[in-house]
């Protein structure tokens, strides 16, 4: 239960005008993000504390010695071989790929029927659709549920999917979560929940130019504002046409070699 985070599920208030939802929900939505998981870390004794050399071991815990003495089972690192989900949302930055899993509940005491479920991406005034259940192919696997219609779903079942979308905009980003359904009733009633996260920038780039009389040089400093590393491709300047690039980068780019005078026949 605790492994879904509800991506500081706040009621945002939407640009757009509100629906008629039910006074009490009988679909409930839980979103978790898909993130790469870490190992769990075996404590350490404060009695051994000390630096870890080619031949030093961490000491085995007793409940994880078999009847024999032996250990063999358990690796020689405080790293252990089980894996544990995210504490929380994290951060996540621009360029990256944003992807969830979302879990649609009937937390109702009936069942529910025609439920039709979808989910919206809102960043600015722009929205991106992440998941239109209604128009993937019957059959078609998202998650754990097919597309198409649900004709029903009981007490306590759920229904489970995968979405993602690549970030191409920084800032306040709102995940828009809707469904409607028919109650017992024949009432048609709708749901709708909102999960907002903050997509940041993941450098920052300065840039200097420097004037002389027959060109111009650019600088730019790219510093990585995040706390882990990053890897970066090359970086070029592509000019437009009116300009012609030379890297100071490369070696021995600088002076420019002129190309050797033609020599005729």
């Amino acid at each position: 239960e605790n492994a879904f985070c509800d991506l500081m599920s706040n009621q945002a208030t939407p640009s757009h005008p509100p629906v008629t939802e039910s006074k009490a929900d009988a679909l409930a939505f839980r979103v978790m993000r898909l993130n790469r998981p870490n190992f769990f870390i075996t404590p350490c004794p404060s009695s051994s504390l000390c630096a870890i050399g080619s031949e030093d071991t961490l000491p085995v815990p007793a409940d994880s010695v078999s009847n024999d003495g032996s250990s063999d089972s358990i690796l020689p690192v405080s790293l252990s071989e089980t894996l544990l989900f995210p504490p929380g949302f994290g951060n996540i930055y621009l360029g990256e790929t944003f992807s969830a899993f979302i879990c649609v509940s009937n937390v109702s005491a009936y069942t529910l029927s025609r439920i039709e479920i979808r989910a919206e991406l809102q960043a600015g005034t722009k929205r991106a659709s992440l998941l239109d259940a209604t128009s993937l192919p019957t059959g078609m696997t998202a998650g754990s549920a097919t597309g198409g219609v649900i004709g029903s779903l009981g007490s306590r079942q759920h229904v489970d999917y995968v979405v993602e979308q690549e970030l191409k905009e920084a800032g306040v980003h709102i995940m828009i979560c809707s469904a409607s359904f028919v109650d017992p009733t024949g009432e048609e009633r709708k749901v709708r929940q909102y999960f907002k996260f903050q997509v940041q920038k993941p450098m920052s780039v300065t840039t200097k130019l420097h004037f002389l009389p027959d060109c111009l040089f650019l600088e730019n400093q790219i510093q990585n504002v995040t706390k882990v590393p990053l890897h970066l491709d090359p970086v070029k300047l592509e000019p437009t046409i009116h300009y012609l690039r030379e890297d100071l980068n490369e070696v021995g780019c600088w002076p420019p070699q002129a190309p050797p005078p033609h020599k005729a026949d």
